[in-house]
């Protein structure tokens, strides 16, 4: 009874107190979102019935955001684009984003578009494979008919690959060839170079036939033929396989194997021929870039975007009509992810930071060494990286950067390596800026690589 005599007064007196608290609350608000960074840095809410090991692994996110908001501030921003993106796989939650749906050149990251898209329409267990066939059985020492080469843009196809060809013929005892060799190249359009690249690339044919990277199969075929002692009274020319041809060898490569230096070492000729195994999913001869471009836009549908709202010229990221962004580099490593057998695939094929490939020399003897699994690019005036990283908390990150209009290669890579570092570090460990400790490239190992079809800029 007392404290409803008594309730009237202690309203009376509260009640300012309350309102002025209330306007208080609402003052640091407003203030607090005016010094929001210009980067968005997402990362989960830290609660009072959060475990430590929730609070723990929040800090780390704040801390690599807090990182990363210093680096997307240098004075490099000033005179270049950036574009920037961070996913925490382990939280399944977007970590850091800073221009991230700009369409940009990718260079080389393309590449990761392409193995992505590879592998999840070809499959782990697809084979690159180049055949030889016979119009006719052989007859004792004469073949009375043609044979017939069909090529299955196989990069790899080398030396034993020839001479088995050769060798089977001889173990079946031909000795001559009354008719022709017929290169049978109806895997792909017969354009030998990429849309949007530049004239004055270094670039090797695209042909379904290759011999050593090289559009010179039938020169050497006939000349192991020779060697063996087989004649060929023909001509060569080329042609399609006809019906009741018989296959006599074929020769294959896994899609390991092509991996490999595509991404460890940036072969555009692996990535190129890669990217028509996916146009030869059309069924169509003489497919063209834009039905393996097709085969691309599916997966990109497939991580929840717009495939209009990108331009994809080629397989290997040489065009300069190639337009991306790092959410859609981020949304395929997220998309490769979900795939055991995908991301397997893919993340032993990736160059490994201060250890292999593209990223031997980068990033040794920091925190960075042997957590990060990436993809470079390189073009004039762009630098990228896109791949994987192990953060210090233990969360798995995928990322991608590119860094658009810079002066030299070093600019873009020094700030790639120095977000590696943000990623990798600990609590412990001091964060350094690109521009206060610069990553020294060796002479003689990146820097050597030239725009060039087999061997890329990184």
């Amino acid at each position: 009874m007392l404290f409803l005599w008594l309730a009237p007064f202690l309203l009376a007196v509260f009640s300012p107190l309350l309102l002025m608290f209330r306007l208080f609350s609402l003052l640091v608000l407003a203030l607090s979102s005016l010094c929001l960074p210009t980067a968005v840095a997402v990362s989960a809410q830290t609660t009072s019935e959060g475990t430590t090991a929730e609070r723990s692994t929040n800090a780390f996110s704040q801390l690599i955001c807090q990182r990363l908001d210093s680096l997307v501030q240098l004075p490099l921003m000033e005179r270049s684009q950036l574009g920037l993106c961070v996913y925490d796989l382990t939280t399944d939650s977007m970590l850091y984003v800073h221009g991230h749906q700009q369409r940009m050149r990718p260079a080389s990251s393309m590449k990761v578009i392409t193995a992505v898209t590879a592998l999840d329409k070809l499959g782990g267990d697809y084979q690159f494979s180049t055949q030889l066939y016979s119009t006719v059985a052989p007859t004792d020492s004469v073949l009375q008919g043609s044979l017939v080469a069909r090529g299955g843009f196989d990069p790899l196809f080398g030396r034993d690959d020839l001479r088995a060809f050769v060798e089977v013929l001889r173990q079946r005892g031909i000795r001559r060839i009354t008719g022709d060799l017929v290169l049978d190249v109806s895997m792909k359009d017969t354009t030998s170079f990429g849309w949007g690249w530049c004239w004055d690339d270094k670039n090797k044919p695209l042909t379904p036939l290759l011999y050593r990277g090289n559009d010179s199969w039938a020169d050497h075929f006939y000349e192991h033929l020779g060697r063996a002692g087989i004649t060929l009274e023909g001509n060569i020319q080329r042609g399609t396989l006809p019906r009741g041809a018989q296959l006599l060898v074929e020769r294959k490569h896994s899609i390991d194997q092509v991996l490999h230096p595509m991404l460890k070492d940036s072969n555009n000729l692996c990535a190129e021929a890669m990217f028509y195994q996916l146009a030869a999913l059309s069924k169509r001869a003489y497919a063209t870039y834009k039905d393996a471009a097709a085969q691309v836009q599916r997966v990109i549908a497939q991580c929840g975007l717009q495939p209009s709202d990108y331009l994809v010229a080629d397989g290997s990221g040489l065009s300069l009509y190639n337009y991306v962004s790092p959410e859609l580099l981020v949304a395929m490593l997220r998309y490769a992810a979900r795939s055991e057998e995908t991301f397997t695939h893919l993340t032993t094929a990736l160059p490994i930071m201060g250890r292999d490939g593209t990223l031997k020399s980068r990033c040794r003897r920091t925190p960075a060494q042997d957590n990060v699994r990436a993809k470079t690019g390189t073009l004039e005036g762009v630098s990228s990286l896109t791949g994987y990283a192990m953060a210090a908390n233990g969360h798995r990150l995928c990322f991608a950067i590119i860094n658009q209009g810079v002066r030299t290669t070093a600019e873009g890579r020094n700030f790639q390596d120095a977000v590696c570092r943000a990623l990798t570090q600990g609590f412990d460990t001091p964060h350094i800026r690109p521009d206060v400790q610069p990553d020294i490239v060796p002479s003689g190992e990146e820097e050597q690589n030239t725009p060039s079809l087999l061997e890329e800029n990184p």
